[in-house]
C-alpha cells in the first residue's frame, strides 16, 4: 500500500492568554502547517481563531474572577489545552509574578520560568528585554515562547518593551506576536483591586507625545494597589542618559496621582529602593540573562540589592495586604516586603 505522508499540524507557539479583562481575553497561537483553528470552552462555546498560521480567538461574556479551561481545535482534532482566569473585579486575592530581562533562551532563564511556574501564578508581567539580543522573529519562540510555555498555558501574559526587543524593527515582531490591550506599547489594565500602566520606555515621553499624554489619564485614574511598569531606571548614569525624559516627564506623575510600586528591568540584578516621595522603584532584570554587578551605578541610593543570583518577584494580594517577595532559584527568599492600600 502506497501511503502518501502527510505531516500533522501541531502547535509550534502558544497557546497564551493575553489581554484578559473582567469580561473578555484573547488566546493566541500558532500551528505549524495553515489550519482552521477553534478554542473551546467547558460550557460549549466555541470561538474562531481564523485561518492560516497566526491564530487569535477573542473571548467575551466571560464572568470576573472566574477559572476557564479551554481546548484547541484544529481541523484534524485537538491540539493542546489551557487554563486562565479572568480579572476579578474588586478585592481579591490573586497572585503575580514579575520578570525581565529574561529572553536568552538558556537553561537560566529556563531555571526561572520553572520558579515562576510552581507559583501557578493569575499573570505574569515582564518588564522588558524579553528578547536577547533583538526581538527578531527568528528569536522569539528560542527566547520567549518555548521556555514560557508550560507558564503560558496556565497564566495571562502582559508585556513590556525593553530596549533589545525594539533592536528589530523597532519592536514589530514582538508587537505582531503578542495581542497587548490599547495601542500595545503602552496600556493599562486592572486585576482586582490593583490597576497596572504599562509604559514603553524607549518611545518618546516629551511634552506633547502620544505616550505621555496617554501616561497623565491612566495614572490618574484611581485604585487601591496603583503600579506601573517599564523597562528602565529612571536614575540614570551622569553622561549616559537610557530614556531621555523619563525622569523629568513620568517620575513626577507617579509621585502626585500615588501609583505605589513602579516595577523595572535592565539591571542585571534586583534592586528595591526606599520610598522616594511615597514610590517604591523595584528593579527585577534577573530573569536568565547575563548577571551585572552595576545595580548600584543604576538605580537610586539606599536601594536593597541582590546581585548575582536568579530569580523573580511574587506577589501576593488579598484584600487590602500585598506581599511583595523576591525568590531565586535556588529556592532562597532574598527580599521579602509588605503593602497595604487605604
Amino acid at each position: 500500500m502506497i501511503a502518501e505522508a502527510v505531516a500533522a499540524v501541531t502547535l509550534s507557539r502558544g497557546p497564551v492568554a493575553e489581554s484578559v479583562t473582567r469580561r473578555s481575553a484573547v488566546i493566541s497561537f500558532r500551528t505549524s502547517a495553515p489550519d482552521h483553528d477553534f478554542v473551546l470552552l467547558r460550557n460549549g462555546a466555541r470561538i474562531d481563531a481564523g485561518r492560516g498560521l497566526g491564530h487569535a480567538a477573542k473571548l467575551t461574556r466571560l464572568e470576573p474572577g472566574k477559572h476557564y479551561a479551554y481546548t484547541i481545535e484544529g481541523e484534524s482534532g485537538a491540539l493542546a489545552t489551557g487554563t486562565f482566569r479572568a480579572a476579578p473585579a474588586g478585592p481579591s486575592s490573586f497572585t503575580f509574578a514579575v520578570v525581565g530581562d529574561f529572553g536568552s533562551g538558556t537553561s537560566n532563564e529556563t531555571a526561572v520560568a520553572s520558579l515562576i511556574g510552581s507559583w501557578r501564578p493569575d499573570f505574569v508581567l515582564t518588564v522588558g528585554d524579553n528578547a536577547y539580543p533583538q526581538g527578531s522573529k527568528e528569536l522569539l519562540d528560542r527566547d520567549v515562547f518555548r521556555p514560557y510555555a508550560a507558564v503560558m498555558r496556565e497564566s495571562a501574559w502582559f508585556p513590556a518593551l525593553g530596549n533589545h526587543d525594539v533592536k528589530a524593527d523597532d519592536g514589530r515582531p514582538e508587537l505582531e506576536a503578542f495581542h497587548s490591550l490599547g495601542k500595545e506599547r503602552w496600556y493599562r489594565f486592572t486585576w482586582g483591586n490593583a490597576a497596572v500602566v504599562v509604559l514603553d520606555s524607549d518611545t518618546s515621553v516629551a511634552p506633547g507625545s502620544p505616550q505621555l499624554r496617554f501616561a497623565r489619564r491612566a495614572l490618574r485614574r484611581r485604585s487601591c494597589f496603583r503600579f506601573a511598569a517599564w523597562h528602565h531606571p529612571p536614575w540614570e548614569p551622569r553622561g549616559r542618559p537610557l530614556s531621555p525624559g523619563l525622569r523629568r516627564n513620568i517620575v513626577p506623575l507617579v509621585q502626585k496621582d500615588g501609583v505605589h510600586i513602579v516595577f523595572l528591568g535592565h539591571l542585571h540584578a534586583y534592586a528595591r529602593s526606599r520610598p522616594h516621595r511615597g514610590v517604591v522603584y523595584v528593579a527585577v532584570g534577573t530573569g536568565g540573562a547575563s548577571l551585572d554587578f552595576d545595580a548600584r551605578k543604576l538605580t537610586i541610593p539606599s536601594a536593597r540589592i541582590v546581585q548575582g543570583q536568579f530569580g523573580a518577584l511574587r506577589v501576593d494580594v488579598t484584600g487590602r495586604t500585598a506581599r511583595f517577595r523576591y525568590e531565586t532559584v535556588d529556592g532562597r527568599v532574598r527580599d521579602r516586603f509588605r503593602l497595604t492600600c487605604s
